[in-house]
């Protein structure tokens, strides 16, 4: 168990962060998934009880990795937002994250529920939140970049969008994790107010995220 765990990825070095988020040093950037900035407020919005603060919780984990790492780019792989544009709590606090970190290059690529970044008024929500937008993703180092990871690529893709999450023995309640898979690696959700798909761990290259440790399921299975 530690913070990291490297792995290799077509020949890249990745460094997995008990965060949820990925190092990836030769591009000096941070990659996160499926940030879903604003889910509690939409939530409310539309009668449902939910918990405040979990923005906030999310963007201090956020910060406390860029300063870390000293990133020149934040990748978003899909999923930033959670719903519409709002004057809310959490747009301020991330208004407030941009301008401590303004040197701070953040790309998203657009997932599902980011539709205000790619819709008519795309241009206004971007410049608002301080960040550039791929509709359709990108390679990179060798590696394909996009929300929903697809057969069709013939580069290994970083992707987010199912939030996966697995269970460990011993250990109550189930735990995001990065999942290799024959098309690449899942990154789970960055936000903690996520369901998750439960994910089969037999076979090995899944990695959990447990209070800010990496636990590497081929480890556990050789210690027992």
């Amino acid at each position: 168990m530690g913070a990291e765990h490297r792995v290799q990825l077509a020949g890249q070095q990745l460094t997995l962060l008990g965060q949820r988020a990925i190092h990836w040093p030769a591009q000096q950037a941070l990659l996160i998934a499926d940030l879903h900035l604003g889910k509690a407020d939409t939530l409310r919005r539309a009668g449902i009880l939910t918990p405040r603060g979990s923005t906030s919780s999310d963007l201090q984990r956020l910060e406390a990795l860029v300063d870390r790492y000293r990133p020149h780019t934040l990748w978003v792989l899909g999923d930033m937002l959670h719903g519409p544009l709002h004057e809310a709590p959490w747009l301020q606090r991330w208004r407030r994250f941009r301008r401590q970190h303004s040197e701070l290059i953040v790309e998203v690529i657009a997932g599902n529920h980011d539709r205000v970044l790619t819709g008519a008024n795309a241009a206004a929500a971007r410049e608002a939140l301080g960040i550039q937008v791929r509709p359709d993703g990108l390679s990179l180092g060798g590696l394909s970049l996009c929300h929903q990871t697809t057969t069709k690529s013939a580069l290994p893709t970083l992707s987010g969008h199912l939030h996966p999450v697995i269970r460990l023995p011993g250990l109550p309640r189930r735990w995001p994790a990065f999942v290799l898979t024959p098309n690449g690696l899942l990154l789970p959700a960055f936000s903690r107010l996520t369901g998750g798909l439960l994910m089969d761990h037999r076979s090995g290259g899944c990695f959990a995220c447990v209070e800010g440790e990496i636990v590497a399921v081929s480890a556990l299975k050789a210690e027992g």
